[in-house]
């Protein structure tokens, strides 16, 4: 059976785009092989990163490119590269250390991968957590045909009006239009 993942892919290659998709464990097969690439071939490129915010919180990053597409070129015949992204995190005292991996079909280098990696985030942390908090998103249950769809559109057009009203603080606008509803027909949507 196909994965959803190889089916995407493979239609942002028919599109003539690029990508940088991160291997899951669900993606089993593909993982144990990325896995195993990494420890019987040298990476072609490396790069690091070291964050220190003034939160109490440090990050390092280490990016490890590979060509060796040993077992994964059979199933995988859009990728072309794979990257290793191991981050560690020191946070009052406390150190965690993940890593992540990711195919693509792009020759970059290590520092470009990283910067397409850490750009993806952005988008996460600022549309989603705007979605997941101010609008509490995750704790919709609606399920029923089009609604979610509906619902959905609406979230979206109101965090670009807001946006676009140079709002910053998502939550507590919220709130007030919904008790001053006819605020609302005073904003700017174009």
């Amino acid at each position: 059976m196909h994965s959803i993942l190889k089916k995407t892919l493979q239609k942002i290659i028919k599109k003539q785009h690029s990508f940088v998709a991160q291997v899951k464990a669900n993606q089993k097969e593909l993982l144990k092989w990325v896995e195993f690439n990494t420890t019987q071939s040298d990476a072609i490129d490396k790069y690091s990163t070291y964050d220190h915010n003034t939160h109490g919180r440090y990050e390092e990053r280490h990016i490890s490119v590979y060509d060796d597409l040993y077992q994964i070129d059979k199933e995988w015949p859009m990728v072309k590269r794979f990257a290793k992204v191991t981050a560690t995190i020191t946070k009052f005292g406390k150190v965690t250390t993940e890593t992540r991996w990711y195919i693509s079909n792009l020759t970059e280098s290590a520092e470009s991968f990283l910067h397409i990696i850490r750009s993806h985030w952005k988008i996460e942390n600022s549309l989603h957590y705007v979605k997941d908090v101010a609008y509490q998103e995750d704790f919709d249950r609606t399920r029923t045909k089009q609604i979610p769809y509906v619902k959905t559109t609406l979230r979206n057009y109101a965090i670009n009006l807001q946006s676009l009203n140079k709002i910053t603080n998502k939550t507590q606008s919220r709130k007030l239009f919904a008790w001053g509803a006819i605020d609302v027909f005073s904003l700017k949507s174009y």
